[in-house]
């Protein structure tokens, strides 16, 4: 992967592939660029099309890792320097769980940067359920100084499966342990996770949070999984309601990773919204 340095000497990994009008792909929590491959997505829009920029957040490897806490608004200024390094504008930006929070705020605040955004599985007022993983994270880390592996292990398991996965089919379940055993690997180091997940803990206790979406009038698409304990539909459709141009699509029978899961709907609805904007 290239990487620029942006605000604050922070420097940015990323890459870029495909050819025409660009769209940039913000990963949630933890999330590697290569997941974008993996389940599908970036090829798919390259195919169509686009060209596609994937980038690794503070906090990931192989971007730098600055003390926590991280905030929104530097993760938000982040994207705005690797997209001014790189000379882009009018730019689809598609951003999941966490991403989509960078996402919102970048709509926001840099309007000459974005043309449409996608709030996948990321849009809506705090639930009770995240309420309480979040607090629980907060607890954890403030205690041993991290997570400690099996917590986000098991934490990812359960919120990523549907239910009837999780109840039935032994061998997924199984397959996804395996997968959950490399991802502590993925931060750049312990500063990273922590400094994430106080991003996400200030954002979505912000008070003006949901009403500062009237303020984006680009079109949005707000795209949420039909199981999803952190962001489920209702929530997301609250968002859309709040939005200038939102609309509003469910994923049937996907959890909270349903981009892994349901790779072919999700990048359906996702192609659908591009080709309309």
């Amino acid at each position: 992967m290239e990487s620029v340095s942006v605000g604050g000497g922070v420097r940015i990994a990323y890459e870029r592939c495909g050819a025409g009008r660009p769209v940039v792909l913000v990963g949630g929590t933890g999330m590697p660029p290569v997941a974008w491959e993996l389940c599908g997505l970036r090829g798919a829009l390259a195919d169509a099309g686009f060209e596609v920029v994937t980038y690794a957040a503070r906090g990931v490897a192989p971007s730098d890792a600055p003390p926590a806490p991280y905030t929104v608004e530097a993760l938000a200024a982040d994207l705005a320097g690797l997209l001014d390094a790189l000379q882009l504008t009018d730019v689809t930006v598609i951003g999941y769980s966490l991403g989509s929070f960078t996402t919102e705020l970048l709509a926001r605040t840099r309007p000459d940067l974005v043309r449409a955004a996608v709030l996948l599985a990321g849009a809506g007022p705090l639930t009770a359920v995240l309420d309480a993983v979040l607090q629980a994270e907060t607890e954890l880390v403030a205690a041993a100084g991290h997570l400690p592996p099996a917590f986000v292990k098991l934490q990812t398991l359960l919120s990523s499966l549907p239910p009837e996965v999780l109840r039935d089919d032994e061998e997924q379940v199984r397959t996804w342990l395996e997968l959950l055993d490399a991802q502590e690997s993925l931060w750049a180091s312990h500063e990273g996770a922590a400094g994430q997940l106080a991003a996400s803990d200030r954002w979505v206790r912000d008070g003006h949070r949901m009403s500062a979406l009237a303020g984006i009038h680009q079109p949005v698409l707000v795209a949420s999984f039909e199981h999803d304990l952190y962001f489920p539909a209702r929530s997301g459709k609250v968002a859309a309601e709040v939005l200038a141009q939102g609309e509003f699509v469910v994923i049937s029978g996907a959890a909270h990773a349903g981009l892994l899961t349901h790779p072919k709907e999700t990048t359906e609805a996702l192609l659908s919204f591009l080709a309309r904007t």
